[in-house]
């Protein structure tokens, strides 16, 4: 089944030193954002570093509906390509890692 993205476009904004994620629902917003800059943290990631992060929803199954993973796309002012964090529906970090050539110290590159 095809990704489906739920938001075309992704605001981002550093307010009070913290990266701002919109995924699909505000209470979505809340908690991915949280576990996000966490992750990003873990990573060594400076916050001046993130351009931008968009938040798609991926189906998983037929009742897509309810059953669905969240993957952050994460784009740096440092490279061309993008620091993936794959997130539960819940926002529960499932796994890191960077794409194109965008390298970060001990995460793993497709």
């Amino acid at each position: 089944m095809p990704m489906r993205l739920l938001v075309p476009a992704i605001v981002f904004a550093l307010t009070a030193g913290a990266v701002v994620v919109a995924p699909s629902t505000p209470a979505q917003a809340v908690a991915c954002e949280t576990q996000i800059n966490k992750a990003l943290a873990d990573m060594s990631v400076p916050k001046e570093d993130v351009k931008s992060i968009k938040v798609t929803r991926r189906a998983k199954g037929a009742k897509s509906g309810s059953n669905y993973d969240l993957d952050a796309w994460i784009r740096l002012n440092s490279c061309s390509g993008y620091v993936m964090v794959l997130m539960r529906n819940t926002c529960h970090v499932q796994d890191t890692y960077t794409a194109g050539n965008c390298n970060v110290s001990g995460m793993p590159n497709y």
